[in-house]
Parts: structure tokens; C-alpha cells; sequence
């Protein structure tokens, strides 16, 4: 069996045309100029720039809740495994009929092996592609750990969590509200309600942070967007407490969370 890779060039190279109606000199260019697009092109085989699947896609819904982040680096990471399950079946179906096509000398079959040739360098790319947004993720997430120091979790973990991420994002969102028209929305009311904190309260916490913030860049003060992620870190940790109060109101007991029904890490269940 010949090697394939000798016959590469002919992905990008298109074989001279004898006809009037082709124009010659686009052909030419075609021919000199394609190979380096097609290099470039490989910059761009995934959807997203590492910058925006981290920033981004992550935090998508989420805000900055490291563990509603590493879950959705997860969910991500599962989109792409099965992807590349569909690809690697693709790809070896390719290679397959690359093989049968390669000693035929026909002119259909070598067009049909120059175009096969092109669907697998395409393949490939994107292959290639979520390998490295998969490898980015997993970057994300051991900087997640690192940072706020977690050494390993489970769904127990993460349900812990829950109350204040919940918490955190009303007042969130109660912040985009009196930006975007000055009033909070009924949405944002009901999930207020649904995890205890006053409406009220929210909406003269985050007034209060408005005009103050306001003030500071009218004198020529300007504000980096860590510090609103401080005060919602503050709102959350000051007001996580009415979830427990309002889910002893509804089911008797602060802690509602069945840990029977998780899968735990054996360290824990141990101890």
C-alpha cells in the first residue's frame, strides 16, 4: 500500500485545467496562494478562541460560580468527546476509501481522491480542533481548583454551593435590571422570592451600589469589574442565610439535600 502522505500535495493542488472557459491566472493563484490560507485556516478549526470558550462560554449563566464553572467545563468537554466518537468513525471511513481509490488512474477517481484528500485534511483540522478545547478546559479547570482551593469534590460539593451561587446571581441580574431600565423585573422578583432574599432588600442594595459607583466615575474615579464581583461575592455571602430560613419554611429543615441519592467520593463516604 502506497503512503498517503506522499499524495497530500494533491489536496491543495489543483491539477492544470485545458479549457477556454477556465481562467488561467485565477488558476495560478488558486495554486500558489492556497496551501498558505490553508495553513492559516488552521488557526481556526474550532468555533471558539481560547479566550472566549474561557471567559465565555463558562461563565454563560453561570456568573463566576467555580463550581457551576467546572460543571460547565464538563458538559462542554462531553459535547466534544462525542463529537470526536462521530469524527474518528468519519475519518477511518476516509482512509478506507483514500485506500481503494489511490492506484486507480481514471480521471473520475482521481477527482474523487483529491476529494477525499480534502475531506480528511478537513476532518482532521477539526478533530484537531477539539482536542485543543478540550486541553484549554482542562486547563480552566485545574486553574479553577488552584484558585480557589479545591483539592477534589463531588455532588455533595456542588449541591453545598448551590444556595449561594443561586443567591449571588439574583443580585446579579437585580444589578443588569437597574442598568438596562432602571427597574427590577418580574423574573428577577420571583427568583429573589424562590430563594428568600427580600426583593426589597436586593433592590436597595444594588441601588445603593449604582449611586455609589456612579459618584466615583463622576469624579473621574473608574471602577475595575473585579469590584463588582467583590460586592456580589458580598451580597451572597451576606444574604445565603434566607435560603436556609425559607427552606425550613417549605420543608421543615434548612438542609434538604439528600446525600443518598449522590454519587460520593469514597474518601468521604469513609469518614
Amino acid at each position: 500500500m502506497k503512503d498517503l502522505t506522499t499524495k497530500l500535495d494533491v489536496t491543495f493542488s489543483l491539477p492544470a485545467v485545458f479549457s477556454e472557459n477556465i481562467n488561467h491566472a485565477a488558476v495560478a493563484k488558486v495554486n500558489d496562494f492556497l496551501p498558505e490560507l490553508e495553513a492559516k485556516t488552521r488557526a481556526f478549526d474550532r468555533q471558539n478562541s481560547q479566550h472566549t470558550l474561557s471567559m465565555m462560554t463558562l461563565t454563560m449563566l453561570n456568573g463566576q460560580s467555580p463550581m457551576r464553572m467546572m460543571r460547565q467545563i464538563m458538559a462542554e468537554t462531553e459535547k466534544r468527546k462525542m463529537a470526536l466518537a462521530e469524527a474518528q468513525v468519519k475519518h477511518a471511513e476516509l482512509i478506507v476509501e483514500l485506500e481503494e481509490l489511490e492506484d486507480k488512474v481514471d480521471p473520475v477517481s482521481q477527482a474523487k481522491f483529491r476529494q477525499k484528500c480534502v475531506s480528511k485534511s478537513a476532518m482532521e483540522s477539526k478533530i484537531n480542533g477539539s482536542f485543543k478545547d478540550i486541553a484549554t478546559m482542562i486547563d480552566q479547570y485545574n486553574n479553577i481548583k488552584e484558585a480557589n482551593g479545591i483539592e477534589d469534590w463531588d455532588e455533595a460539593d456542588f449541591e453545598a454551593e448551590e444556595k449561594r451561587h443561586h443567591v449571588r446571581r439574583a443580585f446579579e441580574l437585580m444589578y443588569r435590571n437597574l442598568l438596562d431600565s432602571s427597574r427590577a423585573q418580574t423574573a428577577t422578583i420571583e427568583y429573589l422570592q424562590q430563594h428568600g432574599v427580600h426583593p426589597q432588600v436586593c433592590l436597595t442594595e444594588v441601588s445603593g451600589y449604582v449611586q455609589h459607583t456612579g459618584e466615583r466615575i463622576a469624579k473621574g474615579d473608574i471602577p475595575l469589574g473585579s469590584e463588582l464581583e467583590e460586592f456580589l461575592d458580598q451580597m451572597a455571602d451576606k444574604y445565603s442565610v434566607c435560603v436556609d430560613q425559607t427552606a425550613e419554611r417549605m420543608f421543615g429543615k434548612s438542609n434538604f439535600v439528600n446525600t443518598d441519592y449522590m454519587l460520593r467520593l469514597e474518601s468521604k463516604d469513609d469518614t
